[in-house]
């Protein structure tokens, strides 16, 4: 590989980076309203809508997290 497409690929990986840091913040946030909410609310569609956000940010930073260590093994 060349070292325009191995920067390329570092550019990437830096916004994804930035992306992943964004996801990460817009999980914690949705992870503390779901905590404040009363138990009630929790067992409620809005409660488990907000539960399945919640699982699928997380799986979200997880696969990227698993990308970005493999384009960085490309670059490296």
């Amino acid at each position: 590989m060349n070292n325009k497409r191995r920067n390329n690929i570092k550019n990437v990986v830096s916004l994804l980076k930035t992306a992943i840091s964004d996801l990460k913040s817009i999980l914690d946030e949705e992870q503390d309203s779901f905590d404040c909410m009363p138990e009630g609310l929790q067992n409620s569609m809005n409660g488990m809508n907000s539960e399945e956000a919640i699982d699928i940010m997380q799986e979200s930073v997880d696969n990227l997290e698993e990308i970005i260590e493999n384009l960085e093994d490309l670059t490296f």
